[in-house]
């Protein structure tokens, strides 16, 4: 240490400033995970803290994964500040050819220890990371989500996608809650995402759909693309046909899911940006006040090809920027059921208000059914039929 003009440092500080492999460690580190009352030490750099803290602290990460199913793990080091400045001056007037931070020091050590002792591969992609805190002395446990995609079909009307509010609580979270500030009862987000979290463990749980139906519409066909994103799970692996069957056992007449897999972050990326411009066919049970003829309603093939100029809906005004949309309908078939009712199918571009297309939301919308039969007409049933995700 003769180029360091006799600075005291312990083995841990002077292989980061020596650039000594990390390996050469791994023995005193687990001489002080074996220690009760390990001693500080002197050291310019730390003041002994590596040596009272790495072995009580490498303990309580030990037992923080216990119970945990992970086959991965990184390590993240936040070291105090004087630290850090101890650092920088002996990098300013020594300048070791090959120091390297204590940080990345700390951070290899413990992976490598950790994989030792546990049987863990180290990722840059792990299922949980260790955040080793030196300034509080704590072990922080932060497990990745587990995501999984699958469809679902919507088969009765008044459920929303998402979870509502507490009413309780108004969403800050509370025991009637269990301190979510969220609801799991009637809503697809909760039906499902209670049992998948049940199965794997998790804290919590957040629904990615591709788009979402309205509350008193339906969603059926194949169903509504979707990735469930279950946050902070001890669990990492299930058999997901035994998942959906037990989600559909709960929900039987409500909701329904299928064909579940295993995913990743990736893909709600991926739905998001792809469900603007995927396909929808629907269909709405239309009234026309004053009646509609046969003939009348050959007057909306008029709608085939055209683009619909569509300003934010009323009633989605306080969720929704003000702005207007150019969306385009495909087909349109209909089935007259009596005098004032009619079935209308109509295949459009995603994110075109159907409700608004009928009624024409007081001129927001154009052109609209009202607008092309002359007559008030407004949908009293909407199911989306098909999403059509490429």
């Amino acid at each position: 240490m003769d180029d360091l003009k006799g600075i005291v440092l312990c083995e841990f500080c002077e292989a980061s400033v020596m650039g000594k492999p990390v390996d050469d460690l791994l023995n005193s580190l687990m001489s002080l995970l074996d220690s009760e009352t390990p001693s500080g030490g002197s050291c310019y750099l730390c003041d002994g803290l590596l040596s009272r803290e790495l072995g009580k602290m490498l303990r309580k990460a030990l037992s923080e994964l216990e119970g945990v199913e992970l086959s991965s793990v990184k390590s993240g080091v936040s070291l105090p500040a004087i630290l850090i400045e101890r650092e920088d001056r002996i990098r300013a007037n020594h300048n070791p050819p090959k120091m390297r931070s204590l940080k990345v020091t700390l951070t290899r050590l413990l992976d490598v220890a950790i994989s030792s002792l546990t049987g863990l591969k180290v990722s840059q992609e792990p299922d949980a990371i260790l955040i080793f805190d030196f300034e509080r002395g704590d072990v922080k446990l932060e497990l990745a989500p587990v995501f999984i995609f699958g469809r679902y079909r919507k088969l009765q009307r008044g459920i929303s996608q998402s979870r509502r509010k507490c009413p309780e609580c108004g969403g800050r979270g509370c025991e009637a809650c269990g301190w979510k500030g969220k609801i799991p009862q009637g809503s697809v987000e909760g039906i499902v995402g209670e049992v998948m979290r049940e199965f794997f463990s998790a804290e919590d749980y957040v629904l990615h759909g591709a788009g979402r139906e309205d509350v008193d519409a339906r969603m059926l066909g194949e169903g509504r693309p979707f990735v469930m994103e279950l946050l902070s799970p001890k669990r990492r692996s299930a058999d997901l046909r035994e998942v959906e069957s037990e989600i559909n056992r709960r929900a039987a007449g409500l909701i329904e899911v299928k064909n579940l897999e295993f995913s990743r972050r990736e893909k709600i990326r991926i739905l998001k940006e792809r469900s603007p411009n995927v396909k929808k066919l629907y269909r709405a049970l239309v009234e026309v006040e004053g009646g509609v003829e046969e003939g009348e309603l050959e007057l909306l093939k008029g709608l085939e090809g055209a683009v619909i100029r569509q300003r934010t809906p009323k009633r989605v005004l306080w969720r929704r920027a003000d702005i207007t949309r150019l969306k385009r309908v495909y087909e349109v078939n209909f089935r007259r059921i009596d005098d004032k009712k009619f079935e209308l199918f109509v295949l459009c571009d995603g994110g075109l208000y159907v409700k608004e297309l009928i009624s024409g939301d007081d001129g927001r919308t154009s052109p609209s059914v009202t607008e092309i039969l002359g007559k008030k007409s407004f949908c009293s049933e909407l199911d989306v039929l098909e999403v059509m995700v490429e």
